[in-house]
């Protein structure tokens, strides 16, 4: 069998094969309900993803005489993706497989967050991994990276969040490119988020999502009509730009400066996972001000794109997320035009690991989903 990296997919093919990735086990009548497509095509379509790798037929007893249904279904082991998130101290990777389960996980120390360091740890890591799982790098798309800001004029260049002057005007994917043994992709850390929700987790659901990131600073990632919005700068969702940096602001950043002030030693993310909200009042009291504040954000954003759901994530660990979407209040969130539907509000299901399943995933959503005639995933 050939190796996925050496075989690009046809627009038709990334089409089924992402109905399959969006409802396996799924029937090839449902497939071509879905595509338009003649079920001949689907057949064929389906029989050359199995010829690849990428998917496979499972069976299901219905207790009924005849043959079984044969729906297909993902093959785990089809492919893989690698991922890079990064704070200002630490770094978090992972090897992923086709269905999005991470075979190999770990965080390490970053003692310097230069595009240099980054690559070179991303580097290491990915080949201690492959050697630790016996997955050979030919099976491996490609490795994307989750960046903390938004982009410049000249694609790749990033105007990073200022925890990272040393990311900022560099060209970091020829950096990356030339350190790591595969493709490389990159993102914001928003649109990386959003990206893993839809291929990966809650967001499977939704053809439209907003990801609310709490990271060093707030932004958002888009999904719309099931593809990834990024604008024409890739800079879409940067929502951070009504709340001054001149005031408290609903941020990484500033929860950080917020319990530095109340006498806890808080340097970074990691730091947070040892703080209970219902135990630490200052804590309490920035979850209950930024949920104020992200109220009115949230509102005036959902009206304007009108998504079906609304993920709460990001960099926070998984009880400060719960509780932050909890101080935002749905309900008054949405008062001031309750006579519409609004959109559903959710904690990410990705927990700590979104950012750095996010990344690996835009590494599979462009080698094997996205399509230039409009189909979504």
């Amino acid at each position: 069998m050939t190796d996925a990296s050496t075989l690009p997919l046809t627009s038709s093919e990334r089409r089924v094969l992402g109905a399959v990735w969006l409802r396996g086990p799924v029937a090839r009548s449902v497939i071509a309900t879905e595509t338009g497509f003649s079920d001949g095509s689907v057949t064929r379509l389906a029989r050359e993803l199995q010829a690849r790798g990428f998917v496979h037929e499972g069976v299901q007893r219905a207790g009924t005489r005849g043959q079984p249904p044969r729906p297909l279904r993902l093959t785990a082991d089809g492919a893989y993706a690698f991922g890079v998130n990064f704070s200002h101290s630490y770094i978090d990777l992972a090897l992923i497989n086709l269905t999005g389960e991470p075979v190999a996980i770990e965080r390490r120390a970053l003692d310097r967050a230069t595009p240099e360091r980054i690559a070179e740890i991303a580097a290491e890591a990915l080949i201690d991994q492959l050697r630790e799982t016996g997955i050979a790098l030919s099976k491996v798309v490609g490795a994307g990276f989750s960046l903390p800001g938004d982009f410049l004029e000249t694609p790749h260049f990033l105007h990073a969040h200022a925890a990272f002057p040393d990311l900022r005007d560099r060209d970091l994917v020829s950096v990356f490119r030339a350190a790591l043994p595969v493709d490389v992709f990159v993102e914001n850390d928003g649109t990386c988020a959003a990206l893993g929700e839809r291929v990966h987790g809650i967001g499977r659901t939704a053809d439209s999502i907003l990801f609310l990131h709490i990271g060093h600073g707030v932004g958002a990632g888009l999904m719309i009509n099931g593809r990834p919005w990024r604008g024409a700068r890739g800079n879409a969702g940067t929502i951070g730009v009504m709340y001054p940096m001149s005031e408290p602001r609903p941020s990484g950043h500033d929860l950080f400066e917020t319990l530095r002030a109340s006498g806890l030693p808080i340097n970074d993310f990691n730091d947070l996972e040892s703080l209970e909200p219902q135990s630490c009042p200052p804590l309490r009291r920035w979850l209950a001000r930024a949920g104020e504040q992200l109220r009115r954000g949230i509102e005036y954003t959902a009206r304007t794109i009108d998504p079906e759901l609304i993920i709460v994530g990001g960099r926070l660990p998984p009880m400060t997320t719960q509780a932050l979407l909890m101080a935002i209040d749905v309900d008054a969130t949405f008062a001031p035009s309750r006579v519409l539907p609004h959109p559903r509000l959710v904690a990410s299901s990705l927990g700590p690991y979104a950012g750095v399943i996010g990344a690996a995933s835009v590494c599979f959503y462009q080698n094997f989903l996205a399509t230039e005639d409009g189909g979504t995933i």
